[in-house]
């Protein structure tokens, strides 16, 4: 299996939509009014998948300049940051401890010079990703070393110019996404019956897809408990 089986164009995404509603694949997103409102739709499931869950598709790092005296830091990347997953610091062995902001807010009433054990999101930045305060403030001593953070970024806003870009989640559950919206559209926004089993495909592969990697790999078993029962004695 190539990497063209699970990946799709935001074109080739549109394509296979249109066929499976049983409509002539355009050439071009900007084809028709249609074929346009395919991109929104694509946009649409993009964030609904990044909301589900952490997916490893989306999991990027970056170093950070240390600066002594300086307590708040942001992460240089034109991507729009999800969240932050982990900081280490140094030749540090833990990850900095993640506090609240209203902790970070009372422990940050007395300054306390040293080495950074603890993080906060704290604010954002000029484009709209997180401000990270430490505390300790660094020292003169840690000047110049680097902050190792793990973050995810949420996907790019996909427009008409975007016909060869990649999707970066897998296909079969990005068509069906788009396709159960496709559908909810055409009927008017009255959920039929091919709307409920389409979308409802769509939860399936999408709740299988994300544990792909996060529930999958190694000797772990995860569990998720009925809402509707409950073991009895």
């Amino acid at each position: 299996m190539g990497i063209g089986d699970i990946r799709y164009t935001v074109l080739q995404t549109t394509q296979e939509v249109f066929r499976r509603l049983g409509l002539n694949a355009p050439s071009a997103l900007s084809t028709n009014k249609l074929s346009i409102q395919m991109v929104d739709m694509i946009n649409d499931v993009c964030n609904d998948l990044s909301d589900f869950g952490d997916w490893q598709e989306m999991q990027l790092s970056a170093n950070v300049t240390c600066v002594s005296g300086q307590r708040d830091y942001s992460i240089n990347t034109s991507a729009n940051v999800k969240n932050i997953y982990d900081i280490f610091f140094d030749t540090r062995t833990g990850p900095l401890r993640n506090v609240t902001a209203e902790d970070m807010r009372i422990m940050t009433r007395v300054t306390a010079y040293g080495r950074p054990t603890q993080f906060s999101v704290y604010g954002v930045d000029a484009g709209g990703n997180p401000n990270i305060r430490v505390r300790p403030m660094p020292s003169t001593n840690e000047d110049g070393k680097l902050f190792s953070i793990l973050y995810f970024v949420r996907p790019p806003l996909y427009t008409t110019s975007d016909a060869s870009v990649s999707i970066p989640f897998p296909a079969r559950v990005v068509v069906n996404g788009v396709l159960a919206k496709a559908i909810l559209n055409e009927s008017g926004g009255s959920p039929t019956d091919h709307y409920q089993m389409v979308y409802q495909q769509y939860l399936d592969m999408r709740k299988e897809a994300l544990n792909r990697f996060n529930g999958d790999t190694g000797p772990n078993i995860s569990f998720s408990p009925s809402m509707q029962s409950r073991w009895k004695r």
